[in-house]
């Protein structure tokens, strides 16, 4: 049985629709089951740093590529990182976590706390590209759980039920 960390670490997702086998099409499809049902169960994603990230860790989900950049998803880790068969069918040796989703934002149709307002006040990450799964600093996890709040506070309306139309 695993158990929650006291403090955990908040890990950072990245999701690039253009190049994932996750497409927008699927993205759609999920966030319509978690309006409708309050959430869902199964959902995995890769975890580059698998050995620094444990269950019970927080996740922001940035979609990157083209369009509108920035977190999509909030939740958190739903279990440890564990080995699993490639995605992109390279054979590479990589790493899932089961997600538990908080929050899920619609890029094309939602404003997003985007990859230039993350860069602007932690301009020590790269919100635009990289490995996917990686573990911030503290300071960093600091900053982004405050933006974060700000960013819930000043679009409440987007998370009331049933606000979202598809």
């Amino acid at each position: 049985v695993e158990t929650k960390r006291l403090r955990p670490k908040t890990v950072i997702l990245m999701w690039n629709p253009s190049i994932s086998d996750y497409k927008m099409e699927g993205f759609e499809s999920d966030l319509e089951m978690l309006v409708e049902s309050s959430g869902f169960s199964g959902f995995t994603w890769e975890v580059w740093d698998h050995e620094n990230a444990k269950y019970g860790d927080d996740f922001y989900m940035i979609k990157v590529g083209p369009g509108v950049n920035g977190v999509v998803m909030h939740g958190s880790l739903e279990s440890s990182p564990y080995e699993g068969e490639d995605w992109s069918g390279r054979g590479r040796k990589v790493f899932y976590s089961e997600l538990d989703i908080d929050e899920m934002i619609h890029p094309d149709k939602c404003p997003l706390l985007t990859s230039d307002e993350l860069a602007a006040e932690i301009p020590d990450f790269d919100w635009y590209e990289g490995h996917s799964g990686r573990v911030l600093t503290k300071e960093q996890a600091k900053k982004i759980n405050s933006l974060w709040k700000k960013y819930l506070k000043g679009n409440e309306e987007i998370f009331k039920p049933r606000a979202f139309k598809f």
